[in-house]
């Protein structure tokens, strides 16, 4: 049964998630922003990673990712579709006056319909383009869970602004990925607290089922 662990990170308050699987003890970081926090919270809980997670390429979700591999040893995959955002991580870095950051090397990439596994849990990945052209989110079936990155919040949705960035995609992206879920799905978000398919279909003021 798969476990999730929020650890939010960076100024920007972003929901890292340590993804353990209960029946092994194995485990993913998913969106590393920093490295230190997540190693904190590994080493407390005693658990196994054996890989990192990223739905994105932005900041706040894989500054920490280099210093984290650095760390584990372990693979990171990486939607290659946000490679553009990957290599801008330094220029991203001094944009917001964060110290230098180094560029972490994707190991594998992660495509839709590719299913994830940690322990006995497996993942399955969604494209969910918008917010960025690559993004991807990662469903549990078994337990009901959506780990969405930032394509959708409570009571909101992810920017479009950023380079790259489409509404046609990312409307389509929720309609069509998330919505289609259970409407007990709780949604792990990126940012802010947790919410589920059920309440963002029927009262998200940006997109309606």
């Amino acid at each position: 049964m798969l476990e999730v662990v929020e650890i939010p990170v960076t100024p920007f308050q972003q929901n890292c998630t340590l993804l353990i699987c209960a029946e092994t003890n194995k485990a993913a970081v998913c969106d590393c922003g920093d490295a230190k926090p997540v190693l904190a919270e590994i080493a407390a809980r005693g658990v196994t990673v054996e890989q990192i997670l990223a739905t994105h390429g932005h900041l706040d979700h894989i500054g920490g990712t280099a210093e984290l591999q650095k760390a584990l040893g372990v693979p990171f995959l990486f939607p290659e579709e946000d490679d553009f955002w990957r290599i801008a991580l330094p220029e991203q870095a001094a944009a917001y006056g964060f110290p230098p950051i180094e560029v972490p090397e994707p190991d594998g990439h992660l495509v839709h319909g590719q299913l994830v596994q940690i322990g006995t849990v497996k993942l399955e990945v969604r494209h969910c383009p918008g917010h960025t052209p690559g993004h991807v989110v990662f469903y549990d079936p078994e337990t009901g869970t959506l780990i969405a990155g930032d394509v959708i919040f409570q009571g909101s949705v992810g920017r479009t602004d950023f380079p790259r960035g489409s509404w046609p995609e990312l409307e389509s992206s929720i309609k069509e990925q998330i919505y289609t879920l259970p409407a007990e799905t709780r949604i792990h978000c990126g940012h802010g607290p947790t919410t589920t398919v059920g309440a963002e279909a029927a009262s998200n003021p940006f997109v309606r089922a």
